[in-house]
């Protein structure tokens, strides 16, 4: 998912001043327009950090901005294709830019919460970097500067790229719910209450031997 993601967050905020000047902008206007595309994000990201972390959920999250940003994509690319007006591209940046970001941010507090020990934390985040670094290999080249001004080939790019994202979130959700699922009833077998206090989830920290870890779904 971090890789997918990276691919589309390396290449927006790198060609988005070129892309909306060979919508027919000036390069000055071109730099200005960019700028309220991030705005949107970053106040898009703060509200969905802190609803995800209200309602103890990152998947349902990440899978709603992952096909937003590939909403937006694919709508940046039909409206090349079909020769829709600049302003209808110009509109599809903004799901766009909301969504990887938004997914970026989910993506690495959900690998964080799903370990129970701070060395497992350190790891999960080192192998997220390492692969998901990997992204931008692809993303920096997905907008060449002869496929201009259509850039169909970038926006399909990134359109699969975040569908597939939102594709994984769902596939492992189902996973961890399953290992959840199983963890509870290896814990009742055992003799096990059913305390709340005796199943720790949502990233929580299994501190004592009565009590199990359970994933953040």
């Amino acid at each position: 998912m971090f890789f997918s993601c990276n691919v589309a967050f390396s290449s927006m905020p790198v060609f988005l001043p070129t892309i909306i000047h060979q919508l027919g902008f000036s390069s000055v206007a071109s730099q200005a327009l960019s700028a309220p595309p991030y705005l949107l994000a970053f106040i898009a990201v703060i509200v969905t950090a802190r609803l995800s972390d209200k309602h103890r959920k990152r998947s349902s999250y990440i899978i709603m901005h992952a096909m937003l940003a590939s909403s937006g994509y694919a709508l940046s690319f039909v409206a090349a294709l079909v020769s829709l007006p600049n302003a209808v591209r110009y509109v599809a940046i903004y799901p766009a830019c909301v969504g990887f970001f938004s997914c970026v941010t989910l993506i690495i507090t959900w690998t964080i919460n799903n370990q129970d020990s701070d060395s497992k934390r350190g790891t999960g985040v080192a192998l997220l970097q390492f692969l998901g670094q990997c992204g931008p290999l692809v993303g920096t080249r997905v907008y060449p500067e002869e496929d201009g001004p259509d850039y169909l080939k970038g926006n399909l790019v990134c359109a699969g790229f975040m569908f597939l994202v939102g594709i994984l979130a769902w596939s492992l959700k189902i996973v961890l719910a399953k290992e959840n699922e199983r963890k509870k009833r290896e814990w009742f077998e055992q003799g096990g209450d059913e305390e709340g206090e005796a199943l720790v989830s949502d990233g929580g920290r299994a501190k004592r031997t009565k009590e199990i870890f359970l994933f953040m779904l």
